[in-house]
């Protein structure tokens, strides 16, 4: 049966899964299953480096966690009164966590940020916020982006995004800006943590009588049993979790001290499938799974592949195709140095990858079913890519033509 595309506004749900992402002509349109780390499309199987823009830290269709959400299931659903279950996983959160208190789940990591965010406004008194990541699609953050349509510049002015770990941002965004109720960061975006940078954050915000909100979406259950607070030793005053909490079932939470969560009595973070036992029967699960040698193993997998990249694109001759990988535990990312050749470059990339049925979208969201055999293909993959890169009648141009990929957050027209 012909899928009809077009009835999807964009073909997609997620602007970094939709079609502009990928090389035009030549990528996969949509997936139909996957198992492990492998993603099987309209045009065949691919190994997926991705996997769900980072939640999947095992691998698709995991069999005992799926066992496990069943016996749930067979409970029943949306109960019209709290279940047991959510203080049991909530108790279990807070001990795996070691950090908080309190909890209050939810089901993705823009519920979770925006209802931090709504709770330092409130137990501060104050409106202005600080950020330094990506927080999600509500209006507070997404105001700050070119993505900011339909949101008024009255909201999007109360927000203050300053640049990634720097710490000259950070001071002049307190100096200039009075009535800070947070500061939300993502600790760790793609590369070891800047622990000067997150000192000085715990710093000022507590000088300035406002709360750090740690956005650990992509870190937490991923760098670190405890996440970017464990890994780093700072300790924000909330921290939210979504993703590999859940390994793809859609879950998140925010946790803190009761004298803070204390305020979701009163500040309206309410709807009806917060406490879905579906995703709670997820981070029950992994919690446990995600145990110490779980951790061990994935922060040395992702330490050999990054020192393998950096090795291959270290051999990149023409400046200004320089191409480098940071990473933290769990997660690497592929940047390159002139912006001016981002788009080609990464097409190119994905090109040639996907040559190889690799899927790729310049991050690599390690994950436990990963093989050996998948990161040999994806060594051979970008090996190959940097010899033709260092081939003397190279031409990027030519290579990308008619195939570039778009960015998700451009210039406005």
């Amino acid at each position: 049966m012909k899928i009809k595309q077009d009835i999807i506004p964009d073909r997609s749900h997620t602007f970094s899964k939709a079609h502009h992402q990928y090389p035009t002509g030549i990528s996969p349109e949509y997936a139909n299953s996957a198992k492990g780390s492998k993603l099987y499309t309209n045009k065949g199987e691919y190994t997926d480096w991705s996997m769900g823009l980072g939640p999947v830290i095992k691998g698709y269709a995991f069999e005992d966690l799926d066992k496990h959400i069943n016996v749930i299931l067979k409970k029943g659903i949306a109960y019209s009164l709290p279940s047991s279950y959510e203080f049991e996983v909530a108790k279990k959160l807070i001990d795996s966590l070691e950090f908080g208190e309190q909890v209050r789940f939810a089901r993705n990591g823009s519920d979770a940020t925006s209802a931090a965010v709504r709770l330092a406004r409130h137990v501060t008194g104050k409106d202005k916020i600080i950020c330094n990541g990506y927080h999600g699609w509500q209006d507070w953050y997404i105001g700050t982006t070119t993505r900011n349509y339909g949101v008024p510049k009255e909201v999007s002015n109360l927000t203050i995004k300053i640049d990634a770990f720097s710490v000259e941002s950070l001071e002049l965004a307190f100096h200039n800006n009075k009535g800070i109720a947070c500061l939300i960061l993502e600790p760790m975006i793609g590369d070891e943590p800047n622990n000067d940078f997150l000192t000085l954050a715990r710093e000022l915000c507590n000088q300035n009588k406002a709360l750090l909100i740690f956005d650990e979406c992509w870190t937490g259950f991923r760098c670190h049993k405890s996440g970017a607070i464990g890994y780093t030793g700072v300790t924000p005053d909330l921290a939210c979790y979504a993703k590999a909490l859940g390994n793809g079932v859609p879950v998140s939470a925010v946790v803190g001290n009761k004298k803070l969560m204390s305020a979701f009595e009163e500040v309206f973070f309410s709807f009806t499938h917060a406490s879905d036992p579906i995703g709670l029967a997820a981070a029950d699960f992994m919690i446990s799974y995600l145990d110490s040698n779980f951790f061990k193993a994935l922060t040395s997998k992702t330490k050999e592949i990054h020192k393998q990249l950096n090795k291959i694109f270290s051999k990149i001759k023409k400046q200004e195709y320089k191409i480098i990988a940071t990473s933290y535990p769990g997660k690497i990312v592929i940047s390159v140095r002139n912006p001016n050749f981002m788009i080609q470059l990464k097409t190119f990339l994905q090109k040639e990858l996907l040559s190889r049925n690799i899927l790729f979208n310049m991050f690599l969201a390690v994950a436990e079913d990963h093989s050996k055999n998948d990161i040999n293909d994806l060594i051979a993959g970008l090996e190959s890519a940097v010899e033709k890169i260092n081939n003397p009648n190279f031409n990027l141009d030519k290579e990308t033509e008619n195939q570039l990929v778009k960015a998700v957050f451009r210039e406005q027209k």
